[in-house]
């Protein structure tokens, strides 16, 4: 699963507030940018937590809060929710009242947790690019039956209608000729992975 955009989420717990913020990242060094640019954006801030996983590298930082209480529980979100590409911090402003390892463990990874649940998601998926060439008669039942059963990426009108579709169901050649009467003339050009929105 990968994170789509930047996502931020707030809360407060014991008068300490907890700013969790996520962001893709393709590799460490954006990363570690990203972890920079928080720590520029709130100088202030008691403690600037992270975590990061791409790929096979994991990495965390308590950043002066007690070991293994900040940076591991984030890192294990991100992991438990499979997610990739991805940097998350942490900002906390201290409020006075010490939270003991346990509830600073819970408050770190909880912020994640709430970041992930919210944040919109996608997926990797494969896709098969195709073109599918018809004839002008075929524009009404045929095209509506492509608008549905396809992605329409592109359409141009020569001497028979030619549209540039991405689809996922391996029955598509045999689907679109069944719908088509035989009359469609369907090419398949190649796979690509792409993001499919999941939230």
């Amino acid at each position: 699963m990968r994170l789509k955009e930047e996502y931020r989420t707030e809360t407060s717990i014991e008068k300490s507030r907890f700013i969790a913020c996520l962001s893709p990242c393709k590799d460490e060094e954006e990363a570690r940018q990203y972890i920079a640019s928080i720590r520029r954006e709130f100088p202030d801030a008691t403690h600037v937590c992270s975590a990061y996983r791409i790929g096979p590298l994991a990495h965390s930082s308590d950043n002066g809060e007690p070991a293994g209480t900040a940076g591991r529980p984030m890192l294990e979100r991100l992991i438990h929710a499979d997610l990739d590409q991805v940097c998350a911090c942490v900002v906390r402003y201290f409020g006075g009242i010490k939270l003991g390892t346990g509830g600073l463990v819970r408050a770190y990874g909880g912020i994640v947790q709430k970041a992930i649940g919210e944040a919109p998601m996608a997926s990797e998926q494969t896709v098969a690019l195709y073109t599918v060439s018809y004839p002008y008669e075929l524009s009404g039942s045929f095209a509506a039956w492509l608008r549905t059963n396809s992605e329409i990426l592109d359409t141009d009108y020569s001497d028979t209608v030619n549209v540039l579709v991405s689809v996922t169901d391996p029955a598509f050649v045999n689907n679109a000729q069944a719908a088509s009467k035989g009359k469609a003339q369907v090419t398949f050009l190649r796979n690509e992975t792409r993001l499919i929105s999941i939230h």
